[in-house]
């Protein structure tokens, strides 16, 4: 009969093996989802409406290119 712990250390080394298997697919969930984004500068004005892009927003979010309606507009023609 096994000793308790050894036991206890097989349970242990699953639970790791198990923590590092979730933190590599988290991590490569964040990869993939980070290579989607745009980057680079923002654009002054949008290009679905022409509208002005505050400053703020270009500063909070690289590479955007419409407006704060406009992205929501377009992402929920994306969604339906």
């Amino acid at each position: 009969m096994r000793e308790f712990e050894d036991v206890q250390s097989d349970n242990l080394e699953e639970a790791d093996y198990a923590q590092l298997l979730s933190t590599t697919a988290n991590a490569a969930a964040v990869a993939r989802v980070r290579a989607l984004l745009p980057t680079g500068p923002s654009q002054s004005h949008c290009n679905d409406c022409g509208e002005e892009i505050p400053l703020a927003r270009q500063k909070a979010v690289a590479g955007c290119t419409m407006c704060i309606e406009c992205q929501l507009y377009s992402e929920r023609l994306k969604r339906a």
